[in-house]
């Protein structure tokens, strides 16, 4: 079921139909951010979603991470043509999955439209949780297996109950969920938040 993201495709993510479908402001709001954070966008691709964050948090920094380094090349061109976004920084993982950021790095985490492409892939889940602060709050965004007009077909989409699944496998505790309409047009939002120990 899991598919790398195609970097040929990187053009698609800069669709801006998509922060219709799916408003940063809603996904922030539901961060609970104060403006002064250290936020992941894990799999944050060409960084769409990395600079409405960063804009939410003025005094704080968005760690871009994305496994393919090419996609976040875009991402690069983007902030150096607005050099008043200085606060996003993109973050290439290694071959082993790993990013170099230190354990518990992120006050909070922002996952859209990643774990349908990561669900086989054994260290994705357990980067995430590493890198989010115990106490951290998490918000993931995927596709919902429906009748709509964008995004991959309903057979590359996984199932609600997979996803909330995958997420308290890895040890997240769940705190809501969004149904399509109520975040995003056509995506499940799950909020979540790794424990304190």
């Amino acid at each position: 079921m899991a598919e790398r993201f195609d970097p040929q495709h990187a053009g698609k993510l800069e669709n801006p139909d998509r922060l219709i479908e799916l408003p940063p402001a809603r996904l922030v709001e539901l961060l609970q951010l104060t403006g002064a954070e250290t936020v992941v966008d894990f799999g944050a691709g060409t960084g769409m979603y990395s600079i409405p964050l960063a804009a939410a948090i003025p005094q704080g920094r968005v760690y871009a991470v994305d496994e393919q380094d090419e996609i976040l090349d875009r991402l690069r061109a983007k902030l150096e043509a607005q050099p008043s976004v200085a606060n996003v920084i993109p973050v290439a993982s290694a071959e082993d999955g790993r990013s170099p950021l230190d354990d518990g790095v992120a006050d909070a985490m922002l996952i859209v439209n990643v774990l349908h492409h990561v669900v086989d892939d054994p260290r994705a889940l357990p980067e995430m949780y590493r890198l989010l602060a115990p106490g951290g709050r998490l918000v993931v965004a995927e596709f919902a297996q429906m009748d709509r007009p964008v995004g991959p077909s309903n057979d590359h989409v996984l199932p609600l109950a997979t996803v909330r699944g995958l997420l308290t496998g890895a040890g997240f505790t769940e705190l809501a969920v969004h149904p399509p309409g109520a975040v995003g047009l056509y995506h499940h939002v799950i909020v979540a938040e790794r424990p304190r120990p």
